[in-house]
């Protein structure tokens, strides 16, 4: 090959490189275009894959799988939480005790009444024209007039069916009309440390409704020492699942819902001040959707929860003098137990001879070291009409003694 003929090659594959790198350059600048147009309008015809995808995941392209789910969970269970507004008179709710009128929105007066209490609500069955709701007991503690928001910014009245104090539950009726969908309930007994948890609500008010956090489960039966009373005691000690999914005042009675969309629990209570120099976060607790079902049921069918007691007004041992206790009763309050205060006349202890100062330690066999304790083994293992024995001491002696037990006075 000659000088000339060298030098056409050399011509030719670099006039090829060049056109071959123009056209590198023309499909480079394609791709840009077609990114704007899939992002901005979710897709054209000529790109209908993608618009499929969409519409199946109901989530962004590039979303993860966990996102998908969690999007998607979200979707399903947004309408079915409510924000529910409590009004009266005055601030005498719970939910004002406790948190003062942070959360509430001062300004908003109806019929003559104020809004006094905000919080969430589940829509968890429709029948017969009416949807029913479940929701925190605390959050309607003491209004006159209850009004609910559904997800499209609907505003309905609501009526009382049933509360119960004890597991601060209670459920409330309005009409169907505008309700989109209920809630499906998860079993509780399945949920595992360590999975998902999204959590639905108004936080701080119905301005935020529909607002969803996400987090895990921290923990599955957690026992929660309850004052009901506000006497400074623990009257018994509720079973929850702990969560660090946040929530807020006003997501009392909202929803914590599983990658399914599914009820995990109604949120209750939260952790943020262990003392005065100590603060906590990621501490949520929350009732779990067994309990939840349980409860309702009873609700709609009797207003209340019936519940059974031994008609006795109870101490716990751990609260007195131990010294005292000693010298006056002949009993070792090391040993733990509950102090007999007032027998209730015509009850299944006073049938059965319990009297003042008697010291309860067991129950069928199981040891009693708190009123919460034995007011917990009441609720959770017995009935109304079953019948128990109990072991105590009197004047230093050990007795037992079997009764019927009667049911529990409502405190609602």
């Amino acid at each position: 090959m000659d000088l000339q003929e060298k030098n056409n090659e050399q011509n030719n594959l670099e006039k090829n490189e060049t056109e071959i790198t123009s056209s590198k350059k023309k499909n480079l600048l394609k791709w840009p275009l077609l990114l704007l147009v899939v992002f901005s309008l979710g897709g054209l015809t000529s790109y209908k894959f993608m618009e499929n995808k969409i519409k199946k995941t109901a989530s962004p392209l590039f979303a993860s799988s966990e996102e998908v789910a969690n999007i998607n969970a979200a979707a399903i269970a947004k309408d079915s939480v409510v924000s529910v507004v409590g009004y009266s008179d005055v601030s005498t709710t719970l939910q004002a005790r406790l948190f003062g009128n942070s959360n509430v929105d001062s300004s908003k007066i109806k019929d003559g009444m104020r809004a006094v209490a905000n919080g969430s609500g589940v829509i968890y069955k429709k029948n017969l024209g009416s949807a029913y709701i479940v929701t925190n007991n605390h959050v309607i503690d003491g209004v006159k007039k209850i009004e609910i928001i559904l997800s499209d910014g609907s505003n309905i009245e609501a009526e009382i069916v049933g509360k119960d104090l004890w597991t601060d539950l209670a459920v409330l009726k309005i009409s169907s009309a505008n309700v989109k969908s209920v809630m499906e309930f998860a079993d509780s007994d399945k949920v595992v440390v360590g999975q998902d948890s999204l959590a639905i609500g108004s936080p701080l008010g119905a301005t935020l409704s529909n607002t969803v956090t996400k987090g895990i489960i921290s923990a599955t039966e957690r026992q929660v020492p309850m004052d009901i009373d506000s006497d400074g005691t623990s009257d018994w000690y509720q079973t929850v699942i702990q969560t660090d999914t946040a929530i807020n005042p006003g997501n009392s009675g909202g929803a914590l819902i599983n990658s399914s969309g599914q009820l995990i629990g109604i949120n209750q209570l939260k952790i943020s001040n262990v003392t005065s120099s100590v603060s906590a976060e990621g501490i949520g607790f929350v009732i779990p959707s067994n309990e939840v079902k349980l409860i309702t049921e009873q609700l709609e069918k009797n207003g209340s929860v019936k519940r059974p007691a031994l008609g006795l007004q109870l101490i716990s041992l751990s609260t007195l003098n131990s010294q005292t206790v000693k010298e006056e009763l002949n009993y070792d309050a090391s040993k733990q137990g509950v102090i007999v205060r007032n027998v209730e006349k015509d009850s299944a202890a006073e049938r059965a001879g319990l009297k003042e100062m008697d010291i309860i330690t067991k129950i069928n066999n199981t040891e009693i070291k708190s009123v919460a304790e034995l007011r917990k083994y009441l609720f959770e293992k017995t009935k109304v009409g079953d019948t128990v024995n109990l072991s105590y001491y009197r004047n230093g002696n050990e007795n037992s003694i079997q009764l019927v037990l009667g049911e529990l006075k409502s405190t609602n």
